[in-house]
């Protein structure tokens, strides 16, 4: 669960936004994920179900954060390859 410093700081973010509660947490969840924040994502996907989030909202949000994600993942995966092929390929 975040700490209470967090909640804090969130809490005054919510006075200046322009997006619904429910939004938000969608949001938060796939920051959670995007961040690698274990307790975070308990955290948003609870409170998700409690602003009255669907299990399909909430599932539309992980699976939006997950190909975000995995982005930058393949293009590392590419980029080993990459440096592998070409050391295999060097000439001596």
């Amino acid at each position: 669960m975040p700490k209470e410093a967090d909640r804090k700081r969130t809490k005054g973010m919510a006075e200046k936004t322009t997006l619904d509660e429910r939004t938000r947490e969608l949001v938060a969840v796939g920051a959670s994920i995007a961040g690698n924040c274990l307790p975070c994502l308990r955290y948003h996907f609870g409170e998700a179900l409690r602003l009255g989030c669907g299990v399909d909202s909430i599932r539309e949000a992980v699976e939006l954060a997950k190909a975000v994600k995995e982005r930058p993942m393949q293009d590392v995966y590419r980029l080993a390859e990459d440096l592998l092929e070409r050391e295999t390929t060097k000439k001596p």
